[in-house]
């Protein structure tokens, strides 16, 4: 007859086979080369899928490497990526996988796909170039994979040829993984429609540098730069090189009149005039509400207040309930209990945690922790009202402004030193444009406009024209000799 096992000795046999089993998954996990070569061959992918590997060195580490015993920096190559010859895997529907030469690598039929690891071997950021093809099969198998690497924070498909599918792949390897950054640049795509990335709530740097967008495209992205929309958690929007006109900037001039969260804006090398430029620093100070952002101001602000006081008399309704069974238990025990504790709970009452005002006290509070504070665009601290006339602020949360090799002028740069001056005065600590790049216009070369800009904003702002042909050269320690 068998022994029966104890409970004890169940539990600790699951346990051990939990932990076996967690430790397989990582040890299968672990590497994302091999999985990702294997994948695609399983699925037949059409092309030979080559994976090379690059460590991304840390400015920390970088740093602690190259300091001395009196803890002074060394002086070392300005270098970025390390690159590891070893960890290169690739294999084709062919079975022959041995022994495959470099040139192979750089095969018609053979796609290289570069993996960034940090200084502790977790995969950081995944790299195409240079494709005339992206193969479905590889963005699959890659929407299959990055559930499981939750250090993957970037994706980068550059200089290839994409289309809407590429893009809707995109978009669920977004919903299924940690990666916040996407850079297309140079992928230009029919259309140019990337609305499908902005629908992702968790993406947050998108670079579409060189990807042919024109003011049509331009419409459809700035739509979903409104407040409410999916993308309100974009911080860094990179639209340099492209075919965006004065048409295009004032679409997105008006998605920045309610979004409160875009912080870095590029629209360098593009075909922008001062009109154009003067839509986007337009918002960047006072400007009057229309009738559509009125409406829609009392809606959001009526929905906030409703739904606070129905989480007020919730909470309220909750810890009246609660203070009255705490009388009820001390009511029912004070009669078995000796006079010393009576002493204790007359204390306990004078501090105030039973009377009504304890409880309206932490209900406000309960109910300021689960909704949080008003964070609209038109909030009544960033409004005023004068004349019978609502009036905005102004966006106080765009820091960074490219307009860099455009076709600006003066007046450009007027309005621009008007807007410095009037966020300055109205905004304190790091709210407002901290640096702005106007290089490469027909900007002068010194002004009083420049001098108040660069004393407010600490000198960072590029003002150098580029249709003179400026050489700027360094000259002794720290200065610059502009010769024309």
């Amino acid at each position: 007859m068998k022994s029966a096992r104890s409970v004890r000795s169940l539990r600790s046999i699951r346990s051990t086979k939990s932990m076996v089993e967690e430790r397989k998954a990582e040890e299968f996990t672990d590497n994302f080369d091999s999985l990702l070569v294997l994948a695609c061959s399983k699925f037949n992918c059409p092309y030979t899928i080559t994976v090379k590997k690059e460590t991304k060195q840390d400015d920390y580490y970088k740093n602690l490497k190259n300091v001395d015993a009196k803890g002074r920096v060394k002086p070392r190559p300005s270098f970025v990526l390390q690159q590891d010859d070893t960890s290169k895997a690739s294999i084709s529907n062919s079975n022959n996988t041995s022994n495959l030469s470099e040139d192979y690598s750089f095969h018609v039929n053979t796609i290289t796909v570069t993996v960034l690891y940090d200084n502790f071997n977790t995969l950081t950021e995944i790299l195409i170039t240079n494709r005339k093809e992206v193969p479905m099969v590889l963005m699959k198998v890659i929407r299959i994979l990055v559930p499981f690497y939750k250090n993957l924070t970037k994706i980068t498909i550059s200089n290839c040829k994409i289309d809407m599918y590429i893009i809707y792949e995109l978009s669920k390897i977004l919903q299924r993984s940690t990666i916040d950054s996407v850079c297309l640049d140079g992928s230009a795509m029919p259309l140019g429609d990337f609305t499908m990335l902005l629908k992702t709530s968790n993406l947050t740097n998108l670079s579409l540098c060189r990807c042919s967008i024109d003011d049509i495209a331009c419409e459809l992205i700035a739509s979903m730069l409104h407040c409410s929309a999916p993308a309100d958690n974009l911080l860094l929007l990179n639209l340099s090189s492209n075919q965006i006109t004065d048409v295009g900037v004032k679409y997105i001039a008006n998605a920045l009149r309610t979004n409160i969260r875009l912080r870095y804006l590029n629209l360098a090398d593009n075909h922008i005039d001062d009109e154009g430029a003067g839509y986007i620093l337009d918002v960047l100070i006072e400007f009057p509400l229309l009738y559509d952002e009125i409406m829609k101001m009392k809606t959001n602000r009526l929905k906030y207040l409703k739904l606070k006081n129905a989480l007020y008399i919730k909470y309220l309704s909750e810890y009246c309930n609660r203070s009255m069974d705490d009388l009820s238990e001390t009511h029912s025990t004070s009669k078995k209990k000796k006079p010393k504790t009576t002493a204790k709970r007359d204390k306990n009452k004078g501090q105030g945690w039973t009377n009504e005002e304890s409880v309206k006290i932490r209900a406000e509070i309960m109910t300021a922790e689960m909704l949080g504070p008003y964070t609209a665009p038109f909030s009544p601290d960033t409004i005023k009202y004068n004349n019978q006339y609502y009036y905005s602020l102004g966006n106080d949360t765009l820091q960074y402004l490219n307009l860099a090799y455009n076709n600006l002028s003066y007046l450009s740069l007027k309005k621009l030193n008007k807007v410095v001056i009037y966020q300055k005065t109205l905004t304190s600590g790091n709210r407002g444009l901290t640096k702005v790049v106007m290089d490469g216009n027909n900007l002068p070369i010194s002004c009083s406009e420049i001098d108040n800009i660069n004393h407010i904003l600490g000198g960072k702002i590029m003002r150098f024209s580029g249709r003179l042909s400026e050489v700027v050269r360094r000259k002794g320690k720290g200065s610059l000799r502009i010769e024309k």
